[in-house]
Formats: structure tokens, C-alpha cells, sequence
């Protein structure tokens, strides 16, 4: 832990970082995610009660003292580990003490955490780039981080935390060789936050018995972060006495979803950002549901065990050392991984491929700053897909309730075709850089 004081201690560029919080915290209070904000701020108030996270709220009942137009109807639960309910209820209580029934406030509040995690992330990249690279780069790095509009987009204006689990994933693969106990705890923090990371522990196990010809460390990674995730998931349960059933339907969404969770709320169709999309566009010109066959909703599976068996056969270059190539290796093949699992999901919600972005990212500014250009159009494909998607005007809909109804009715006019159309022309846009990307550069 004290390695992790020492990173936020050396904050660089400290007059960007004033400005990039400045930034944050104008945007935060008014704009956010139509239907995951109004989960958050459910959620938060219930658990603040002593309520499970798991529920389904009614929320004119939940807010009566802040009357919305937008702010009726039933709602679900959260679709994570409980770590984040319980960060929800704390801000329900901060915002309460500081300013009683303010919706702005409460918004505000529940985006502090993404907002430090946006920040903690762009000061990591600098350090692990300034470590392994030069100044130039690690600064580059720093504000491209600092103020790349996707990140920003997916963190602080939708009120989504991915972002945050980027940093201690990334905080993982920085404390890996150095002291594999620490970066076994990061990589689980980052799984109860958001799932997906936990894909990445039997890829570091691999990574650690290449590195050191250690069975025993290895083995002892991958159940130490399996185990830590799962007392950190459970224990909240026990001590709230939440019943686990409910709990149990939110983490089997992940590997089975087939639908938005979302669904009858908003018009969100299916796939998303995965490039199963392209059935929602043939459906919608067909008139008729296509739905793939019960196979595919698994494939993520069998695809992530691929990787991990490409992995298991490579040489590792140990007298490289983790100066060298090692820490950029573990980059590559998180990138690889990643790619594969939102390349063979049937859903994957756009803000989750931060994890994709932050890694594509990363890998370049290692390899070669100079094709600096492959990220920004990686950001532009993600930003583009998130403003056609959601759409962009629904982000306004606490301030201007009105927004909402005309993204709605836009997604279900006479032109929301020209929408699925650009959904699914920006995935396979990213789809076809990345890989392109992973099977140019990536050492196998």
C-alpha cells in the first residue's frame, strides 16, 4: 500500500489536474445516464436505509421530498457486487448532510468516486509510462488521459465507474511482479466494482508462473484474488442480512445476458456496443425477432479459455525482466483479452469497453508514441457511438426533462433506423481498428 501513497503523492502537472477536476465538477451536477443514474440514486437511498441493492424500487415512492417527471416508475437493482451499493448509500448520506433533498447535489455526490477514479488513472499512466518510457510520453499519456473525451463522457457525464476498476486493474498489472499479494487485492477491488476484470486473473497467474517458473505463487495469485473477490461480495450480504438470491440473478446477468437489463425502459437495443447489434438493424428491416442460437451467449467463455491457452504456449522472455518487456507484455495480452470477451458478447454496454480503451492505450504510448493517431480514432468510433446510442441529448434529462421524451421518441420514430445503422457501423469501425491493431503488434 505505501507504493500506492508514493504515486499519488508525485502528482504531476498539478495546474491540468486543477483544471481537469474543474472541468468534472461542471459537468457533474447536471448531466448523467437517464436509467443507470435514476438505478444509482435508487439504489443509494434504499441501501442508506438498510435496504438491499438488489431491489425493485418505485421511485415517486423513494423521492417524494424531490419531485421529477422523470423520477416515477419501478426500477431495479444494481448489476454488481454489493462494494458499489454501499459507495451509493455513503453518497445518498454525505449529500443528504451537506444538502437535504437536492437531486443536483445527490448526482454530484454519487460521481465524486468516478470523477478521483478518472484522475487517480491519469496520474498512474504517467508514473508506470515515466518509469518504462521517457517524460515526453509519460506527460502525453497524462493529459491525453487527463482529458480524453471518452473517458470523460463514460466516467463523469454518464455516471458510470468503469473507469474506476480501470485504475486498479491497471494497478494490478503495475504491482505484479513486485509484489504479486498486492496486485492479487487491486485486481479483485477492480472485480467487485465491475466483474469483467476477474477475466484477467488466471491470465496474471499464467503471466507470474511464465515470469518466475513458481507454480505454487501462481496458483496461490489467481485463488487469493477469487477468494478476496468473493469475501468482499458476500460479506456485505451477511452483514446486512440482504438475502443472496437476488444478488445471485445480478452476477449470472453477466455471463448469461441476452437483453438490456433495461428492457421496456427506453428504447436501448439489443446487443449495444457488441457487434451482435447488427441483429437488432435486421430485425427492425426484416420486421421479425432473429435471436442467435443459445451457443453464442456462452462463446465469451470458450473464446477468453483461448487466449489463455495462446498465452500457456508462448515463450516468456525472463531475461527480458519486467523493466523490458514484461510489464508490456501483460498490456498486450490484457488488450487481447479484453477483446476477445467484448468481440464475443452479446451485449456489452459501451462504457465497458473503457477497460478496451485504457489498455489500447497504454500499449501504444509503450510501443510506439508515434502511431498516437490509432487513439484518437479509437476515442472518436467510442465517443460517436456513445452520442448516437444513448442519444446525447438524453444526458440533460435531470435539468430538462424534456430531453429524454425526445431521445425516445427519436429511437422510435419513423428515422431510428439511421441510429442502428451508425451503432452498428461504429462497432465493426472499432472491431476492425483494434484487431487490426492486436494482430500487428501483439508478441506471440
Amino acid at each position: 500500500m505505501a507504493q500506492t501513497k508514493s504515486l499519488l503523492a508525485n502528482l504531476p502537472k498539478r495546474g491540468y489536474l486543477a483544471v481537469g477536476l474543474f472541468l468534472r465538477l461542471v459537468l457533474a451536477p447536471f448531466l448523467s445516464h437517464p436509467f443507470d443514474m435514476r438505478v444509482f440514486m435508487a439504489v443509494g437511498a434504499a441501501v442508506s436505509r438498510g435496504i438491499t441493492p438488489y431491489g425493485q424500487y418505485t421511485l415517486q415512492h423513494m423521492f417524494t421530498e424531490t419531485p421529477h417527471p422523470h423520477l416515477y416508475g419501478a426500477f431495479p437493482g444494481i448489476g454488481y457486487p454489493p462494494p458499489w451499493g454501499l459507495i451509493c448509500g455513503l453518497m445518498y448520506l454525505l449529500s443528504s448532510a451537506v444538502a437535504p433533498n437536492n437531486l443536483y447535489a445527490y448526482v454530484f455526490a454519487l460521481k465524486m468516486p468516478i470523477i478521483l477514479g478518472e484522475l487517480a488513472t491519469a496520474v498512474l499512466v504517467y508514473n508506470i509510462l515515466k518509469a518504462r518510457k521517457d517524460e515526453g510520453t509519460a506527460s502525453k499519456a497524462f493529459l491525453f488521459f487527463l482529458f480524453c473525451p471518452f473517458i470523460i463522457a463514460t466516467g463523469t457525464v454518464w455516471g458510470m465507474l468503469d473507469v474506476l476498476a480501470l485504475f486498479f486493474a491497471l494497478l494490478s498489472i503495475h504491482t505484479l511482479y513486485d509484489n504479486w499479494k498486492h496486485s492479487s487485492v487491486y485486481l479483485a477491488v477492480a472485480s467487485v466494482l465491475k466483474v469483467f476484470p476477474l477475466t484477467l486473473a488466471p491470465l496474471y497467474s499464467l503471466v507470474l508462473y511464465k515470469a518466475t517458473g513458481n507454480l505454487k505463487k501462481a496458483v496461490l495469485f489467481l485463488l487469493s484474488t477469487i477468494a478476496f473477490t468473493s469475501f468482499l461480495t458476500f460479506t456485505p450480504m451477511v452483514v446486512f442480512s440482504w438475502p443472496v438470491s437476488n444478488l445471485q440473478n445480478a452476477i449470472v446477468y453477466h455471463v448469461t445476458t441476452t437483453n438490456p437489463s433495461y428492457d421496456g425502459q427506453a428504447a436501448f437495443p439489443y446487443g449495444a456496443a457488441s457487434p451482435f447489434n447488427v441483429l437488432t438493424l435486421a430485425n427492425y428491416f426484416a420486421g421479425q425477432s432473429f435471436e442467435p442460437p443459445l451457443f453464442f451467449i456462452y462463446f465469451w467463455i470458450p473464446a477468453c479459455i483461448a487466449v489463455y491457452a495462446l498465452f500457456s504456449k508462448r515463450s516468456y522472455p525472463r531475461d527480458g525482466g519486467k523493466e523490458n518487456c514484461g510489464f508490456m507484455l501483460v498490456v498486450q495480452w490484457s488488450l487481447l483479452l479484453m477483446l476477445t470477451l467484448f468481440t464475443t458478447r452479446v451485449w456489452v454496454s459501451e462504457q465497458n469497453l473503457v477497460f478496451l480503451f485504457g489498455f489500447f492505450a497504454l500499449s501504444v504510448f509503450l510501443q510506439n508514441p508515434q502511431e498516437f493517431g490509432k487513439v484518437q480514432l479509437l476515442w472518436m468510433f467510442l465517443s460517436s457511438f456513445v452520442v448516437v446510442h444513448v442519444p446525447i441529448i438524453a444526458f440533460f434529462w435531470l435539468p430538462f426533462p424534456w430531453t429524454l421524451n425526445v431521445a425516445s421518441s427519436f429511437a422510435d420514430g419513423p428515422l431510428g433506423w439511421t441510429r442502428l445503422l451508425c451503432m452498428t457501423f461504429l462497432t465493426f469501425s472499432w472491431l476492425a481498428l483494434s484487431w487490426h491493431y492486436v494482430v500487428k503488434k501483439l508478441r506471440w
